[in-house]
């Protein structure tokens, strides 16, 4: 399975003619070939594109050719592209505010903490630490782990289990308790050797647990609905709950690794929630900055967190953790989230995608399910892999992300758009995944 970055390079294929919906970019542009070529950090099979602008649910690429976002980049976009509030809350902070050491407060900061606490982290969540990408969130969850025992006494307990497949970042530490093989390849040697389980089984938790030695095991990860690894793949109804009866037996904590579901990707506030679980740690990205900016953030129950601070313990903290101008940029995107009820949006129109779906994709030779909550919904492709779907799809102007994570793993297409999607929009994302699966037969 090919990385996305990798099959972005062939949206230019689709562009060099006329632009499909008749609208042209403002910003329309060819920039120097020497320069593109010099973009990508290795050599890509083909030029990338350039998109210049992005408005609402589209990408603009160079010529003016406008590709639906059917995915919202890389499950990122929430509140839709181009909105220049955003914009105007980062410039009036920075022209106030630039660096300012972590551990000091600001305005924005603290604003921020506030309004996460007060509308939407859960019920005895009261402290956040901030971070740039869901990477750096992850792995301070792992710390945060291994730091909450250490305040208890609990020195032999490091050890945290994650389920095949998943994804939870790309530091050494997280690639190495993720289950997503096709990421890991060929750094093995650097990769510390976690516990694994199967994605949807309870009971080989808690077989894994006694394996590896109860006193041993800090935490279990695991996302509400895989996404990257797999392509919103949904548990059993009772799996959550057996989940929890496994990890408060063995006293390890439960990390939900909510970076894609959070922010009501899945149709409520957390991915947690559709299942009667509480986590002990809830690490989100993607929404918080809505694609805008760099944010991450991870918080804990007060138990957690308290228990670290009576034994005089501390995280540390990135460079760029929680920049005031990016605290900005991510209230205000919080604040289009609950002004324009973002959430139950992306409730009421992912029902009505996954039903459009459903009805013009079941029984299709190429898929074999289709799946989701929200507006995350996973196509699960059938002798197919996701590089020659995606790039069918980008052919014909649209981008969604191809999921998958090695040879065990069916590849599927994973569809999040903004949570501004019309049906207009529907329409046309379900159209065209039709005609890019029908040209394979």
């Amino acid at each position: 399975m090919m990385h996305p970055d990798g099959l972005l390079c062939s949206i230019h294929a689709c562009v060099r003619g006329s632009c499909r919906y008749g609208r042209m970019c403002s910003m329309s542009q060819t920039l120097p070939e020497s320069s593109v070529d010099r973009y990508p950090f290795t050599r890509p099979a083909s030029r990338p594109p350039v998109v210049v602008e992005t408005d609402g649910v589209e990408l603009i690429l160079e010529d003016g050719e406008r590709v639906i976002d059917a995915a919202g980049g890389a499950v990122v976009t929430n509140i839709g592209h181009g909105r220049g509030e955003i914009a105007d809350a980062v410039a009036t902070a920075m022209r106030s505010i630039d660096y300012v050491v972590p551990t000091w407060a600001t305005p924005n900061r603290i604003a921020l903490v506030d309004r996460l606490v007060n509308n939407w982290l859960p019920e005895g969540f009261g402290h956040v630490y901030f971070a740039g990408g869901g990477s750096e969130a992850t792995d301070t969850a792992v710390r945060v782990a291994r730091q909450y025992h250490l305040s208890r006494g609990e020195d032999q307990r490091y050890k945290v289990i994650a389920r095949l497949p998943s994804y939870h970042g790309a530091t050494i530490a997280t690639l190495g308790i993720g289950g997503h093989m096709a990421r890991r390849s060929g750094l093995d040697p650097l990769l510390a050797e976690w516990p694994k389980v199967p994605w949807n089984d309870a009971s080989a938790l808690a077989a894994a647990i006694e394996a590896a030695g109860p006193e041993t095991v800090s935490a279990f990860m695991a996302e509400p609905i895989i996404g990257a690894s797999a392509g919103a793949l949904v548990a059993n109804e009772d799996y959550w709950q057996q989940v929890m009866e496994v990890c408060q037996h063995y006293g390890v904590l439960f990390i939900a690794d909510e970076v894609m579901t959070g922010f009501g990707r899945t149709g409520l506030t957390w991915g947690h929630e559709h299942d009667p679980v509480q986590p002990d740690i809830l690490v989100s990205a993607k929404g918080l900055g809505g694609g805008y900016v760099p944010m991450s953030m991870v918080t804990a129950s007060d138990d957690v967190t308290g228990s670290i601070s009576d034994a005089g313990g501390n995280v540390m903290f990135f460079t760029y953790s929680g920049p005031d101008a990016m605290c900005a940029g991510a209230l205000a995107v919080l604040e289009i989230m609950e002004r324009e009820q973002l959430v139950n949006r992306a409730k009421v129109m992912g029902d009505r995608m996954l039903s459009a779906l459903s009805s013009a994709l079941n029984g299709h030779s190429r898929v074999s399910e289709i799946r989701g909550r929200g507006l995350m919904i996973g196509v699960e492709l059938a002798g197919l892999s996701a590089v020659e779907a995606v790039e069918a799809c980008v052919q014909r102007g649209m981008w969604v992300y191809p999921a998958g994570s090695g040879p065990a793993v069916a590849d599927a297409l994973l569809f999040a758009p903004p949570m501004v999607v019309t049906d207009d929009h529907i329409d046309r994302i379900v159209d065209i995944t039709v005609e890019a699966l029908n040209s394979f037969g």
